[in-house]
């Protein structure tokens, strides 16, 4: 399908009510830089009207509703490994409110996440993504819906309930700190079974494959903030 993209240009400055930068890149996702106002879209050659605009409105409710000195603060504070858990946090409350403030995006982001899903963009099929940790199965719910059947433990279902009512920054900001550490719990706890296992065992054979959540190999910048929030 042809795209005027000039046109969806001024869509994006309009939703966003600023004169937002907007290129188009050979990109993975869509992202948006909140100090250089910069919006990036991918240039998919599959790409529907209706992902461009579910694209458009995702990355202008970060424009609108995502503050970036705050951001930028819970990063440099916590590790640029929180950054993907913050994302998804944050990407279920400004997808709410963006399709609360334009309700005609909201068929948009059904229609371009329904296809996302099904091209495999979460994760080969459902098996796999059920597969995944907690922070990644809750992205998946928020942005494709329950529909798609994603499992949760009985203990995690109350994650949906407290992200689905997460209204400003400072409530994402906390929540996805909760989700942080314990991740970090349930790794520790993992590492230190693996460990005591192989003591008993008492095996000289590879080391201990460590888990870090450490900002050594991580390279990108603090400002942005990814459409897939993985």
């Amino acid at each position: 399908m042809t795209l005027n993209i000039q046109s969806k240009e001024v869509l994006a400055r309009l939703l966003a009510t600023e004169n937002l930068t907007v290129v188009h890149e050979n990109v993975s996702t869509a992202s948006f830089h909140t100090k250089d106002r910069v919006l990036t879209l991918p240039m998919w050659d599959d790409m529907q009207t209706f992902t461009y605009d579910h694209l458009v409105g995702h990355e202008v409710g970060h424009a609108l509703y995502t503050d970036s000195e705050m951001w930028v603060s819970a990063i440099e504070k916590h590790g640029k490994n929180f950054r993907g858990f913050y994302n998804i946090v944050e990407d279920a409350r400004i997808e709410k409110k963006i399709q609360r403030t334009y309700p005609g995006l909201k068929r948009n982001f059904i229609q371009s996440y329904k296809k996302m899903f099904d091209d495999g963009f979460f994760g080969t099929d459902l098996n796999e993504i059920d597969t995944f940790e907690l922070i990644d199965r809750l992205n998946v719910y928020f942005k494709c819906g329950m529909s798609t059947g994603t499992k949760f433990a009985d203990d995690e279902k109350k994650w949906l309930d407290i992200i689905a009512k997460i209204e400003t920054q400072e409530e994402a900001y906390k929540v996805a700190l909760e989700l942080f550490e314990l991740a970090k719990e349930k790794k520790e706890k993992e590492q230190q079974a693996q460990k005591e296992s192989e003591e008993e065992m008492q095996e000289d054979g590879e080391d201990d494959d460590n888990f870090s959540f450490d900002d050594s190999d991580m390279d990108y910048d603090d400002y942005d903030i990814d459409e897939d929030g993985d």
